[in-house]
């Protein structure tokens, strides 16, 4: 399983058409299948990989994001607790201990590689950069030369075929990097589009001198899409404007008298976490939050860079919020109830925007509304802006760790501003479609046009002769 990180569903299908990628065409799709793919929200790296992984949400496994902030941990000053986290930097180590006790594929399936992974829990040894890894991406900070990573995971991968093994799941870092550092259509970034095909054609040559090719099963996965970034939006300058001072990374052992954490993920998305008056351990409402600032939402929406605005309300689901409208979301078992507020509308005239009217739905959906199984939601919006977005929200706020409020990016725009060497020309994390629609290419014969990422874990180990149950968040595809 080869993960294209930050590979774009529409850019790949149409390299593919424009016969650019010759070996995914001929070995991977022409004999097995193309699929469009849903990721997981926060469309980032790290909890993205869950679904490959583990088969599980970020939601699932406590993890909702590359930084979060645990509002109850924080409270209990008595135990030593994980209390917030950010993947970035050399906490990433400790993204397999931080995540709920789930098996992996690593723990399941013996002979299991890894390279150039960070959610590799169960893999011990068999983790191929377990030390490395930082050191790779440092230098390729440092240098710009993310050439060299995908190089090295070329090599490294071919090294590791000629081991007796069972499943290797191998990362290729280029296309994301060079999507950040200028943007998802630049040259360079499509140049790695075509290394990868160079690498699949030479993968695949090596397989077959081996005589294994037949009985191998292979993927080309992504964890997140990408969009063209021109404008930062700071959120911790509009809070600290309110009077509500946030403390974030890297700064976060500056805490003293602050009442709301900033955690963002992807630059696309953050999670938002309220002091509600003298305590941060419960999680804060809508309505406690209109209390802490009775304006906070309605000026939160009318930010060009901010697309949607969800809020933990006091009936134990959520609250959507955009230009557009509004909605309530809840999950209940295996089906969301999801509903088009109709409320009068909390804003008259947004610039550049219709402005939000009675009963218009917060993602622009038409005729969505009822007791909706994973299923249906998929396929009512799979073609939308938001592919998935009900479900996927119900998802993320089953996390403790998740924040009171989860603001989502407008495309074009992230939502960090400081701190950030060298400046991001692309964004990702968001729930828009630009970031959650991913490419699914593998050898076996699919049925499937399109997927929850989450569904592959559960297929290809049935496809790998695991027929014992797994516990798992996604679905069989056959």
């Amino acid at each position: 399983m080869i993960l294209a990180d930050g590979a774009r569903e529409d850019v790949f299908r149409a390299l593919l058409a424009e016969g650019k990628l010759p070996h995914i065409q001929n070995e991977i799709v022409k004999p097995g299948a193309y699929a469009k793919g849903v990721t997981v929200f926060p469309s980032t790296t790290g909890p993205a990989y869950f679904p490959f992984l583990t088969g599980f949400h970020p939601g699932t496994l406590n993890v909702p994001g590359i930084r979060w902030f645990d509002k109850a941990a924080y409270a209990n000053a008595a135990k030593k607790m994980v209390k917030f986290r950010s993947y970035v930097g050399i906490e990433t180590f400790l993204i397999n201990s931080d995540m709920e006790k789930m098996p992996t594929v690593f723990d399941l399936l013996p002979q299991s590689f890894s390279i150039f992974n960070s959610v590799c829990r169960g893999a011990g040894r068999r983790n191929l950069t377990k030390i490395m890894r930082i050191w790779y991406w440092y230098y390729a900070h440092l240098t710009d030369r993310w050439e060299f990573l995908d190089q090295e995971a070329l090599a490294k991968t071919l090294k590791a075929i000629e081991k007796d093994f069972r499943f290797l799941f191998v990362v290729f870092p280029g296309i994301d990097e060079y999507s950040h550092l200028a943007h998802p259509h630049h040259d360079k970034t499509i140049d790695h589009y075509r290394f990868l095909d160079d690498a699949v054609g030479k993968i695949v040559s090596q397989l077959k001198e081996k005589g294994e090719w037949d009985d191998t099963l292979f993927w080309i996965v992504s964890d997140h899409g990408l969009s063209a970034t021109q404008s930062h939006f700071c959120v911790n300058t509009f809070m600290e404007k309110r009077g509500l001072p946030p403390f974030y990374y890297p700064k976060v052992f500056h805490r003293n008298g602050k009442k709301v954490a900033n955690m963002v993920s992807g630059n696309g998305m953050t999670h938002l976490y309220f002091k509600n008056g003298h305590d941060w351990g419960a999680p804060t409402t809508r309505e406690d939050i209109n209390q802490i600032d009775p304006t906070l939402i309605e000026d939160l929406i009318q930010e060009a860079a901010i697309d949607i605005v969800a809020i933990r309300n006091s009936e134990g689901g959520v609250d959507i919020v955009s230009k557009r409208g509004e909605a309530k979301l809840k999950l209940l078992d295996d089906k969301v109830a999801y509903s088009p507020s109709p409320l009068e509308p909390v804003l008259s005239e947004v610039e550049g925007g219709e402005g939000r009217g009675e009963g218009k739905d917060p993602f622009g959906y038409k005729n969505i509304s009822g007791l909706l199984s994973e299923k249906e939601i998929l396929d009512k919006t799979i073609d939308t802006d938001y592919p998935d977005a009900p479900w996927q929200l119900a998802q993320i706020f089953k996390a403790s760790r998740t924040g009171d409020i989860v603001l989502s990016a407008t495309p074009g725009y992230d939502l960090r501003l400081k701190y950030e060497v060298p400046e991001h020309k692309g964004s990702h994390g968001s729930i828009h479609r630009e970031h959650m629609m991913t490419p699914v290419a593998t050898n076996a014969p699919l049925p499937q046009k399109y997927l929850r990422t989450v569904d592959i874990f559960p297929t290809m180990l049935q496809l790998m002769g695991k027929t014992k149950s797994v516990p798992s968040d996604g679905i069989l595809l056959l």
